[in-house]
Order: C-alpha cells, then sequence, then structure tokens
C-alpha cells in the first residue's frame, strides 16, 4: 500500500507555508517532514516549493500535487469512514463578527482535510459552540483562549477617498465624516464617537466583512483592524495617531472538552498569520 505520510506532510506544508508548522501539524520533526518533501520532488521530477526565507513559495508542479492530492486524502478518508461505521462528528464554530474567518482558511482547510468525517456548523451563539475565533475581551466563561496575534485598529476608507494618500491619520482628519458603526464591537467605535470626530451615523453593518463592503461603497468610514486591509480590494486602512490606541489580541477558544480541545490544539498548530 503507498505510504500517504509524505503527502499529508506536502499538502501541510502548503497550507501552513513552513515545514515546521507541517511538522507540528503532523506531529513529528521538521526534518521528517523536509525529507519527505525532497523523495516527493525526486518521484515527481521538479522542485514543490521555492524555499525562502519568509517561507515556502509552491512552483507550478506544487500548486498541481496539491490539488490532485488533496481530492485523494478526502477520499480515502472518507472511504475510512465507511468502512469503519464511524459516524460523521459535527463541530460547532463561532466566528466574532468582527473577525475574518479568511484569517483560518489555511487552519481549516487542513484540518477538513486530514479529517473528512468532520462537519462544521457555524453558529451565532457563544454559548453553543465547541471552537470560538474570538478576541481575548470576548472568551466565554468556562473556556480556554490561545492568543495567535495581537492587532491595532486604524481608519477604513474607500481607496479613491482623499485621505487615503496619507500614511497616517488624527481624529482631526475624519472631523466630518459620514461613520458605518459597529454596534457588535461598541469599544472600537467608542473613541470615533467620544471624541466626536465624526459627523453622523449612516450606517450599521451586521459583521465585519458586510462592513468593508459598505466602505469600499464609499458609504463612510470605519474603525476596523489593520488587517482587514487584505480582505476588500476597494478600501484603504490608513493607522489612526490617538493617545490611547486601540488595540485587540485574537485566538482559538475552547470549551474544555476532549474533542474540542483536540480541534483547537490542530487549528492553533497550523495556523499562519496571513502575509501582509
Amino acid at each position: 500500500m503507498m505510504d500517504l505520510a509524505p503527502l499529508r506532510y506536502f499538502q501541510s506544508a502548503y497550507d501552513t507555508g513552513t515545514f515546521s508548522a507541517s511538522a507540528r501539524m503532523n506531529g513529528v520533526s521538521q526534518p521528517s517532514v523536509s525529507a519527505a518533501v525532497s523523495k516527493l520532488e525526486e518521484h515527481y521530477g521538479g522542485a514543490l516549493f521555492l524555499r525562502r526565507r519568509d517561507g515556502l513559495a509552491p512552483t507550478a508542479l506544487g500548486h498541481e500535487l496539491y490539488r490532485q492530492s488533496g481530492a485523494v486524502l478526502a477520499q480515502l478518508s472518507l472511504l475510512e469512514q465507511r468502512l469503519t461505521g464511524r459516524a460523521p462528528q459535527a463541530v460547532r464554530v463561532h466566528c466574532q463578527p468582527d473577525i475574518l474567518v479568511a484569517s483560518f482558511q489555511a487552519a481549516l482547510s487542513g484540518l477538513r482535510r486530514d479529517n473528512a468525517a468532520l462537519t462544521f456548523q457555524f453558529t451565532n451563539s457563544r454559548e453553543d459552540a465547541d471552537i470560538l475565533f474570538c478576541s481575548d475581551g470576548c472568551v466565554p466563561r468556562g473556556c480556554a483562549f490561545q492568543v495567535l496575534w495581537q492587532e491595532t485598529y486604524g481608519a477604513a476608507l474607500p481607496r479613491d477617498h482623499p485621505l487615503a494618500a496619507q500614511a497616517a491619520l488624527t481624529l482631526a482628519d475624519l472631523a466630518g465624516e459620514p461613520l458605518i458603526a459597529r454596534p457588535y464591537c461598541p469599544g472600537a467605535d467608542q473613541l470615533l464617537l467620544q471624541e466626536q470626530a465624526l459627523s453622523a451615523i449612516v450606517a450599521e453593518a451586521a459583521h465585519d466583512a458586510q462592513l468593508l463592503d459598505l466602505v469600499a461603497a464609499g458609504l463612510g468610514v470605519a474603525l476596523v483592524p489593520l488587517g482587514h486591509a487584505r480582505a476588500q480590494q476597494g478600501i484603504t486602512v490608513r493607522p489612526l495617531s490617538t493617545d490611547t490606541p486601540v488595540q485587540r489580541q485574537v485566538g482559538v477558544a475552547h470549551r474544555k472538552t476532549q474533542f474540542a480541545a483536540a480541534i483547537a490544539k490542530s487549528l492553533c498548530a497550523s495556523w499562519q498569520h496571513p502575509a501582509p
């Protein structure tokens, strides 16, 4: 029978961008992952990754092997599930409205590929979730929390807005600008409203993905994490100079059950901060 471990290591390295993260994800040493990928490169007659200081860059051959092998591994996982009579397990996931699921894309992809018996049920209720993508101030009681990154807020503007040309903004720069409010994240908006920097609330978003679309449409400006600029091509996010910068820590919270803890551990091990 074909040894599928090298393909799993390769898939994880592709998802996470490093051999070390792939090793953590699969519970092996980094040299084991590197050696497995080298064997695959020898077998397929070409490089699968370009090794760079900032991580791995897949080659054309790497992209093709990832596409083809991912489907094969998923099917084999499903086959094992059917033959063993293993029932599908549902993971209940809550994503805080001001956190973008795209930040966890690679981690979720790897988890689903290696555990085809899992199904994901996203819920608006924090209390019903096994796993939560949330900030440090919104961890439900009784949950463990692993911080993955810290971020600072800035002003989100339409890309063609005159202020988008400035490297950084002050509250005075935003005077008179209409605000798109985030009622699900009052702490962030409070700075602008208390300082009376903006003239009026013109819209209220239901979550940050919607908020970014509204900013891109030119309805107004908003206070969002700086990293949100990667999620919407129609906006620019500029640092906001204030006496008290708005910051938060973001990560994965989980219920203190063996099942939820294992899922959270896998997600955190394979998570990689998106490239700027």
